[in-house]
């Protein structure tokens, strides 16, 4: 039996990963620093993913699993040093933590199966991080003997992820999946998973994740700013608002001409991302899920800033994106860490110098004008 460890046990790691890989036959072991994630696994010794295909809606029950802490047992050890595959759903900040917990597990593969190769997937929505999170897991291993070790036996690759999942919680144990469009890997991998639905290896995965997190995620993201501006709960109910339907036009439109422009691709391709096949009685993505973590959406590379650095250079206006950013810096929703702290940054400070700080242009730089003058415009509609 194929072993895999998923590193991560939350949401996508339980709701898409695991129900995934549990359909195929495979051996899988869960590993997440949260108590209350494993906890809420041990406690049945099972859970329940409700998947939404194209054509049906159904029910798995998840059975078989192990569930480890980040603690050093002999049992995890074990089941480390069986896993063929670590599938890492996690956050972008959290792989270095996850690299220095694996670290010492890696040195013991490395001593006690030192012909066995690994293959690590990222499942994370920002792109070009591989080399930093390979830097993360060389930087945990003690010699230079193992890092060799490491760099030969071991390979670590990006993914798109297409696939919406959520939960009530983290360590929710009824979760709710949409299974329309596979899971996009960069190869080549050390591992067969050929056996295993929706996962499809491809090459150019860098230029293709750049393409779907800004032709779908900004789109996305936007209307979940407004949405929640407009003090909707979920995606659909928002995108039936005709201010915020404009809004996503405004922002699809800018992003798919700059994308033409700068990618050797053809609009068809474009679309083969960014229109995913509807699933039968689709969940209604909640706002919370898709505006979760404003920081990161902002950034200087991201699915905003990123296509209006293209819109820069190929003189496309960008004005709807620039209205996006500013509905994102007025999210203030209080369970969000990242909202919390952009709504205490600009009362402390002001919102020019916090827009710039976090898109990483100067306080006069015209993108923080255009930012800025947004935010005057949802002033008087009301919304802020």
């Amino acid at each position: 039996m194929k072993n895999v460890m998923v590193i991560g046990a939350g949401r996508l790691g339980k709701g898409f990963v695991g129900e995934t890989f549990y359909n195929a036959g495979w051996q899988i072991s869960f590993l997440d620093k949260d108590p209350q994630v494993i906890a809420a696994l041990k406690k049945t010794g099972s859970y329940n993913v409700k998947v939404h295909t194209t054509d049906q809606v159904f029910t798995n029950k998840i059975t078989g699993y192990q569930a480890f802490e980040t603690i050093i047992t002999p049992e995890l050890t074990s089941s480390f040093l069986e896993a063929d595959l670590l599938m890492c759903p996690l956050y972008p900040e959290d792989f270095a933590e996850a690299a220095a917990f694996l670290g010492p597990l890696f040195e013991r593969q490395a001593q006690e199966k030192p012909e066995s190769k690994k293959t690590i997937i990222c499942l994370t929505n920002k792109n070009h991080i591989i080399p930093e999170i390979r830097a993360h897991f060389r930087a945990n291993l003690a010699t230079d003997e193992v890092r060799a070790w490491f760099d030969q036996q071991v390979v670590i690759r990006d993914s798109i992820v297409r696939r919406s999942t959520d939960a009530a919680s983290n360590d929710a144990t009824s979760l709710v999946t949409t299974a329309v469009a596979s899971l996009i890997i960069q190869g080549p991998v050390n591992v067969d998973f050929s056996d295993v639905d929706w996962l499809d290896v491809r090459e150019n995965v860098e230029m293709l994740k750049d393409i779907k997190v800004f032709t779908i995620n900004g789109p996305h993201a936007a209307t979940a700013y407004m949405g929640y501006l407009k003090k909707y709960d979920d995606i659909p109910t928002a995108q039936a608002d005709p201010e915020v339907a404009a809004l996503i036009k405004a922002v699809h439109d800018a992003t798919v001409q700059a994308v033409l422009y700068e990618y050797p691709v053809t609009r068809e391709e474009i679309k083969e991302l960014e229109y995913l096949p509807k699933a039968k009685n689709e969940m209604p993505d909640a706002i919370f899920r898709v505006g979760f973590d404003p920081i990161r959406k902002v950034g200087p590379h991201d699915r905003f800033m990123g296509v209006i650095a293209l819109c820069e250079k190929y003189d496309i206006n960008y004005d709807g994106i620039a209205q996006a950013l500013a509905c994102a810096f007025h999210y203030s929703e209080e369970s969000d860490p990242a909202a919390v702290q952009l709504t205490k940054e600009i009362k402390a400070h002001g919102l020019r110098p916090t827009v710039a700080k976090y898109i990483e242009r100067p306080v006069d730089d015209v993108v923080v004008d255009k930012i800025v003058k947004a935010s005057e415009k949802l002033q008087q509609m009301g919304l802020i």
